[in-house]
């Protein structure tokens, strides 16, 4: 029986307790935390090109990517238009937000190569192309509708051309081989790499009759990594090659053997006054600086190319050659 006026017992809530954890600071020490102040972090590997690698590696694609349009275009037996307008890095989120559906993505994957890449074609020019591989003209195709399963098919087809094709104008150790995994039409029901992952992609126009779109191409930074460093190693290598050939000494060219060229030997900057030069006779005498005779000049065609000193040789008199001159 509760007694009157007297106050009410409070019941204190248990207090939650947070655990400790051991942890090193990035100066290597040991510490402890408490656990809520520990995120968890995914590290994506990030498009860390620089600005000259990036630029090479996009010219390399334009070149690449003109090459798979006249393959197509051999392929279809029809004119098929490819052209690179952009390479960009972006992450997974921002690829889906730029690529609503319904669209038909195929993924694949080039091995030894690390990551699995996707091949955005627009449902419109998958259905001018299926069109086009079924006998029709790939002209005036309805472009509302879904993509049936033989279409797919068929796409899929142009699409392992296309990737093989942009594989073999890559230079590598190892033979690189696509192989397709599949399609999807959402692309936020992807799941090729994490969130904060950087991929690049490569924005082209399609053209095929009157369809004209613009296929995409996702690449994972890891997967194109080894194929950046490899143009990197050959662009040097080109550019050695090249400073080699312009310093090595050039070859003797047997037919100018025979070309007589006119040589002199001569002082350069001897000061008289003008009254003795008025004055000159036959049998005068130029007095000469003892060191001039170690600095004559051997001009060939007019133009000074060697540093001589002056002796004899035999009976005759002579110019031995100590230098050659830089100008």
């Amino acid at each position: 029986m509760a007694r009157v006026g007297a106050s009410p017992v409070q019941v204190a809530a248990p207090v939650p307790t947070v655990q400790s954890l051991q942890v090193f600071t990035f100066r290597g020490l040991k510490t402890t935390l408490p656990s809520d102040r520990i995120r968890n972090f995914a590290f994506g590997q990030s498009a860390a090109l620089s600005s000259s690698e990036l630029h090479r590696f996009k010219a390399h694609n334009e070149s690449i990517v003109r090459g798979v349009g006249a393959r197509l275009s051999l392929f279809l037996r029809i004119e098929f238009t490819l052209e690179l307008l952009s390479l960009d890095s972006v992450t997974m989120p921002k690829f889906v937000d730029s690529s609503p559906p319904p669209r038909h993505m195929i993924l694949f994957k080039i091995d030894p190569l690390r990551g699995i890449g996707v091949l955005d074609v627009p449902p419109p020019l998958a259905l001018a192309v299926a069109d086009r591989m079924l006998g029709g003209k790939g002209f005036s195709v309805n472009p509302n509708r879904a993509l049936r399963e033989v279409e797919i098919a068929l796409v899929n087809q142009m699409a392992q051309i296309a990737i093989k094709e942009w594989c073999s104008a890559w230079k590598s150790a190892d033979d690189l081989r696509p192989n397709l995994l599949g399609h999807e039409s959402n692309p936020r029901f992807l799941q090729i790499g994490e969130s904060d992952e950087s991929f690049f992609m490569l924005k082209m126009e399609a053209g095929i009759g009157d369809c004209i779109e613009q296929m995409l191409m996702l690449l994972p930074v890891k997967m194109v990594d080894p194929l950046v460093r490899q143009l990197s190693l050959e662009v040097d290598s080109v550019k050695k090659e090249r400073a080699a050939r312009e310093t090595s000494v050039p070859r003797w060219n047997p037919g100018f053997d025979e070309i007589k060229i006119p040589m002199s030997a001569e002082w350069r900057e001897l000061e008289i006054q003008t009254r003795d030069l008025l004055n000159f006779q036959v049998g005068d005498i130029i007095p000469l600086d003892a060191n001039q005779l170690n600095q004559v000049q051997v001009c060939l065609a007019g133009l000074p190319k060697y540093m001589g000193r002056l002796g004899s040789s035999g009976n005759k008199s002579a110019v031995e050659i100590t230098g050659i001159l830089s100008t």
